[in-house]
């Protein structure tokens, strides 16, 4: 064992493998290929089997959870047995952790939230009860995020580690002029909401705040309709308003930067607080953001230098603030899109992987 403030030895096993299996995403190409340069290397294809454990264990450490969901839910066959396969699930990967702690694995879990957004059950406090156990290494994004871990499961040593902007990611597109004509938007103002449409973002406070917006101005709403009655009752509403324009579908990456070039604003509505991707994306564009006043989005908008804050949940405050973005005066967007990208840029996926990084070789290096 490496003492503190001595390099690795050239045998220690000091790989980071990403069992989580909901699928892939800009957010852990960034933060893998940022702890890489650390000298964290990542490990693909990671699976908590006997096998793979066992074959893996002279390569890897860590083994970092992010949406534990997948590995403790059954979501297949009827949906009257499923709960009891996902409680037995949750058994099988309990013994998997037991095993993988006995081989010499250290758990490492970045709590995106502590319970699932919708439909948290006495199974996911569980398995948020036993990751809060068995990791080694707890972080999360903000410190609303950490009073919640320690509320719910009594974790009290999770560190914050700030997520990453999406600056240069996505290529740009064609340009504000081209992609206005291409959606069929004129010179009025747009406020963009984009992203997965579920449930937990209070679209349905969005909807109701545009209803009383007084200003000239459009609701464009793009994503991904994962929620099939949300998007049924957004649909409904863009025919009931005109000034709402509803694109329920996958947005592929060479077209995001073409709707966040004809946005004005962005507009988050979801008021439950924590570390929102989406609003750190239209950051990362430079496009001022409208969104719930909480002690998180607050700080990531400089204290609403970079957008224009509303009482969470509350329509008529959501409504006052849509107003007054669409009634600013061009300098004023003009300074405050400034702030959304030196907002952005200061969210540096290179400081926050030197910040995990020390976490994870303190935990080995000093025995945890």
């Amino acid at each position: 064992m490496a003492s503190p403030g001595h390099p690795p030895q050239p045998n220690e096993r000091r790989a980071i493998a990403c069992p989580t299996s909901s699928g892939w995403n800009p957010y852990l190409n960034l933060l893998y290929g940022s702890l890489a340069r650390e000298g964290v290397p990542f490990e693909p294809a990671a699976r908590l089997t006997a096998r793979w454990l066992l074959g893996a264990r002279q390569r890897v450490r860590w083994l970092h959870v992010h949406w534990p969901q997948s590995l403790y839910r059954f979501s297949r066959g009827p949906r009257a047995l499923r709960g009891v396969f996902s409680w037995l699930k949750l058994g099988v990967f309990a013994a998997r952790l037991a095993f993988a702690r006995a081989l010499g694995y250290r758990l490492v879990w970045t709590i995106h939230q502590v319970l699932p957004h919708e439909g948290a059950s006495r199974l996911d406090l569980a398995a948020a009860h036993l990751l809060g156990r068995r990791a080694d290494v707890l972080v999360a994004h903000d410190q609303e995020t950490v009073a919640r871990a320690a509320e719910i499961v009594g974790s009290r040593h999770v560190a914050v580690v700030p997520h990453g902007s999406y600056v240069g990611v996505y290529r740009p597109g064609e340009g504000r002029a081209a992609a206005r004509v291409g959606l069929g938007i004129d010179d009025e103002r747009v406020a963009l909401s984009f992203g997965e449409l579920r449930g937990y973002k209070d679209m349905d406070v969005l909807v109701d705040a545009f209803a009383q917006v007084q200003a000239g101005g459009l609701l464009l709403v793009a994503g991904y309709p994962k929620d099939k009655r949300l998007a049924a009752e957004l649909g409904e509403a863009a025919e009931r308003d005109s000034r709402i324009r509803f694109l329920p579908r996958f947005v592929p990456d060479e077209r995001v930067s073409d709707f966040f070039a004809v946005a004005d604003v962005a507009v988050v509505p979801r008021g439950d607080g924590g570390t929102s991707g989406s609003l750190i994306l239209a950051l990362s564009f430079g496009v001022p953001v409208v969104a719930a006043d909480t002690a998180t989005y607050r700080e990531l908008l400089g204290d609403g230098e970079a957008g224009w804050l509303f009482e969470p949940g509350d329509p008529a405050s959501l409504a006052s603030a849509l107003d007054a973005a669409f009634s600013a005066p061009e300098e004023e967007l003009r300074r405050r899109a400034e702030v959304a990208a030196a907002q952005a840029a200061s969210l540096d996926w290179d400081e926050s992987a030197r910040r995990l990084a020390a976490l994870l070789r303190g935990r080995v290096y000093l025995g945890g």
